[in-house]
């Protein structure tokens, strides 16, 4: 959309299969996630061409964002929890408070200073934060890749 490039989508069942076709040369170029192909790319099985994130890799710092040569452009993978819409979010001295519980059991774990290694080791970024937090990343997220989808003239099949 922003370059107004003309690639053929090819579908798969998930990250795996597709970077199996690009290892196996079905595919020519796919935009793969970090932790799921830096061990292809430490083994010289995959040359990466630049970051879709907004800044540079700190486990690939040598590589571009995409960013530098399409201005605006950022996609980044992201994982988060979720919980049912009616969770409760807080009740008083009970231990039926999920959602601030799961909260702040995930934003103790990210805090770890292995899990953190681990984690950037792979070239994950923590992304530690409340319940409204992640909210306002899906809000922004979606409304974003409903402008990508829209452009593209994709229909529900």
């Amino acid at each position: 959309m922003m370059t107004s490039s003309s690639l053929v989508h090819v579908p798969f069942r998930g990250g795996a299969q597709a970077l199996t076709a690009l290892l196996g040369g079905q595919v020519q170029v796919t935009f793969d996630s970090i932790p799921s192909s830096i061990g292809h790319i430490r083994a010289g099985e995959l040359r990466p061409l630049a970051v879709t994130t907004a800044t540079h890799s700190d486990v690939l710092p040598e590589l571009p964002t995409v960013a530098e040569v399409v201005p605006g452009y950022e996609a980044s993978t992201w994982y988060g929890l979720g919980a049912p819409r009616n969770t409760p979010a807080d009740v008083v001295q009970s231990p039926a408070d999920v959602v601030q519980s799961l909260n702040a059991a995930v934003n103790a774990a990210l805090a770890d200073p292995g899990m953190k290694s681990r984690l950037a080791e792979m070239g994950g970024i923590v992304l530690a934060g409340s319940p409204a937090d992640f909210g306002r990343l899906i809000a922004e997220e979606t409304e974003k890749w409903a402008q990508v989808v829209q452009f593209s003239g994709a229909k529900q099949e």
